[in-house]
């Protein structure tokens, strides 16, 4: 099997760093033409009229920017809750919506979605990331049903705990850190490559009858 993506043009969110850089260069290392996209690069994706000119002939789309913050349910400030559900999940339908339709007139596409472990089991502290991810899956879902006779594969990929800044507020906390690694039946947190992996192989022609799906990339943890 080999994950030759040469003379595909793949467009890549939250590049700059962790994950998604891991993902550009992967796409990159494969053969594609990679567009990065992240603030780093110049753009906002809570902007709409940002998101909006990014609009273009792409064979592979890669939602992997995201955004997290912390706050007790009782408290939660609606304008974080905005913002998260904005970035995490209605830009993710918005590029989906401008990129997907030269795809469609291709008969080909890539699209890959990132939710994470948070989005399938309920957490503390973080509920508008939560919530945005559970509906990073169901849009999935639901857009892989409507795209998918058309040769455009729509999956999701949710990542357990990876070493990136986002976890950096666990990392820096050795027992909390300790009482994780032990819950997660590989014995270590992820790295950004290893789910960059799994995008490769989704976007590739090897997994052509794969659509629909959500993918934990989280060392054995949801099968706890």
């Amino acid at each position: 099997m080999r994950f030759d993506l040469s003379g595909k043009t793949a467009l890549a969110t939250g590049a700059s760093r962790g994950i998604g850089l891991a993902v550009a260069e992967a796409l990159r290392a494969a053969g594609a033409r990679v567009i990065d996209v992240s603030r780093a690069h110049g753009v906002d994706l809570l902007d709409r009229d940002q998101r909006a000119a990014l609009a273009q002939d792409v064979d592979i789309l890669v939602n992997c920017a995201g955004m997290q913050s912390a706050h007790a349910a009782l408290d939660y400030p609606l304008d974080v809750w905005d913002r998260e559900l904005e970035l995490n999940l209605t830009a993710t339908l918005d590029l989906c919506q401008r990129l997907a339709p030269a795809m469609i007139a291709r008969g080909w596409g890539r699209i890959v979605n990132f939710a994470s472990i948070a989005g399938i089991q309920g957490t503390r502290g973080i509920i508008g990331y939560s919530v945005a991810k559970a509906g990073v899956i169901e849009l999935t879902k639901c857009l892989s049903n409507e795209w998918s006779p058309s040769g455009v594969t729509v999956n999701c990929i949710a990542p357990g705990y990876i070493e990136t800044d986002m976890l950096k507020p666990l990392t820096g906390n050795a027992a909390a850190a300790a009482t994780a690694r032990g819950r997660i039946p590989v014995g270590r947190f992820g790295a950004p490559d290893e789910v960059a992996a799994s995008v490769l192989f989704l976007c590739s022609d090897e997994a052509r009858y794969i659509t629909g799906v959500t993918l934990p990339v989280d060392g054995g943890w949801m099968a706890r």
